[in-house]
């Protein structure tokens, strides 16, 4: 059975990004501020693209970042389409008084 031959890995990581630890921190500041998760995603993205192209350390600090950003917003969302949901139900129901 042939083996495919692989580039070996580097033996050190790179130097951290630091795009990567923003895109953390700023989703983690998103739990409070709302519209930073935004930046915390945007930040995350664009640190995993060059943590690909520069060979650095800190994916797990975008990945993080994404994942929590994207959750963030997610829940922002969902809980606007709630209140608005009660807004226009509470305006219903005082509308048959």
């Amino acid at each position: 059975m042939p083996q495919t031959v692989r580039p070996p890995m580097p033996s050190t990581p790179g130097p951290l990004n630091w795009m990567a630890l923003a895109a953390f921190a700023l989703s983690v500041l998103g739990t409070l501020v709302p519209p930073a998760a935004l930046g915390g995603v945007v930040c995350g993205h664009l640190a995993r693209r060059q943590i690909r192209q520069r060979h650095e350390s800190g994916d797990s600090w975008a990945l993080a970042g994404l994942i929590l950003g994207y959750l963030l917003i997610l829940l922002s969302l969902a809980g606007l389409l709630l209140f608005g949901g009660f807004v226009a139900t509470m305006f219903a129901i005082t509308a048959f008084f």
